[in-house]
């Protein structure tokens, strides 16, 4: 596998709250600036329920994610009356294609995972009702490095026995998902003797297939599964992200193994899950800037924070143009990624 580029240093958790009371009012600043320069007639708020997608269901990352924020947006940077309205809609393609072709009026806003959408669009392009790069996008949440997990009870003490292994299984959630795509990355820059099995339809369901005896290692999010981690079910081998990407509040991570400790550099970051906010193409600037604007004040938000904190969800919250210049780093790499995990 070709040396792919890591994704843009996160940023360490202690300073999250310092960095986003800088950046806020820089970002409200430039929203004022550009209302002010608009005649009245193209100001907007909205003045009905804002519909958010999550393409998951209910309970994984995205949707606490999503739900998090939306408590916090709702409460104190919205008109009064106007709620978000929280509507999963699995399978990922259904969600993804329900965000890009909703009518671009504010109304319909959604979280994006990457680089799952351009993965999909990629591997399916007469299938994926949508064009990644033309997103509406209003920032980012979260990135998220991977790990390898085996349950506590494994054989595999280490990342080599399973190098070493034969015919083991892993499972992971739908094909073109991230993390289905930091699975096969790992299995073909291991050379993992190893099945996939797809189709578990979220986190707690890839836990629980491992620890029934279905899979024998499977491949997610560092921050997903740590309340699995931390009672005794699971167990992690290989962290996949870069040393910038590793969360500081997740204690246990930081005597994990790195690839690149364990010789393979170049799976280091190749795949880097990063939670985006988005609207459908051809949202209008000023609409665009009213939802960059209250979602830039919710992540600075004192309660949101301490919502992250509490929910031990780690945010790396960046700038509609910060997180444009990441979306086309993760295309550039799956462009040139997607198909070595084919031709593997």
């Amino acid at each position: 596998m070709s040396r792919t580029t890591p994704q843009p240093p996160r940023r360490r958790r202690a300073a999250v709250a310092a960095a986003l009371a800088v950046a806020a009012p820089l970002i409200l600043a430039a929203c004022s600036d550009d209302t002010a320069a608009s005649s009245d007639d193209e100001a907007w708020e909205p003045d009905r329920d804002i519909e958010w997608i999550v393409p998951y269901t209910p309970g994984g990352g995205f949707d606490t994610y999503s739900r998090g924020i939306a408590e916090v947006m709702q409460a104190g940077h919205l008109p009064d009356g106007v709620n978000i309205v929280v509507r999963n809609s699995p399978p990922l393609p259904q969600g993804i294609a329900s965000m890009f072709n909703a009518d671009p009026d504010g109304y319909t806003i959604g979280i994006l995972p990457m680089p799952a959408a351009i993965a999909q669009e990629i591997q399916e392009p007469d299938l994926a009702q949508w064009t990644t790069s033309e997103f509406t996008v209003l920032g980012q949440v979260d990135e998220n490095g991977y790990v390898v997990y085996v349950p506590d009870d494994s054989e595999f003490e280490t990342i080599e026995d399973l190098i070493a292994a034969q015919d083991i299984r892993a499972i992971t959630v739908e094909e073109g998902s991230s993390s289905a795509l930091a699975g096969l990355a790992t299995i073909q820059a291991l050379d993992l003797d190893a099945d996939v099995t797809y189709g578990a339809e979220g986190s707690a369901e890839v836990v629980t297939a491992a620890l029934r005896g279905d899979a024998d290692f499977f491949v997610y999010g560092s921050t997903d599964l740590v309340g699995f981690v931390e009672s005794g079910d699971i167990r992690p081998l290989m962290y996949l992200g870069t040393e910038d990407q590793l969360p500081d509040n997740v204690d246990w991570l930081q005597d994990v193994p790195t690839a690149e400790e364990a010789g393979f550099p170049d799976l280091a970051g190749a795949v880097t899950e990063l939670r985006v906010i988005v609207a459908p193409p051809d949202l209008p600037e000023p609409v665009a800037e009213y939802l960059r604007t209250a979602l830039a004040e919710t992540m600075a938000d004192e309660e949101f924070v301490t919502w992250a904190e509490e929910a031990g969800r780690p945010i790396v919250p960046r700038t509609a143009e910060e997180t444009e210049a990441n979306i086309a780093d993760q295309i550039e790499q799956m462009e040139e990624l997607v198909p070595q995990l084919a031709d593997g």
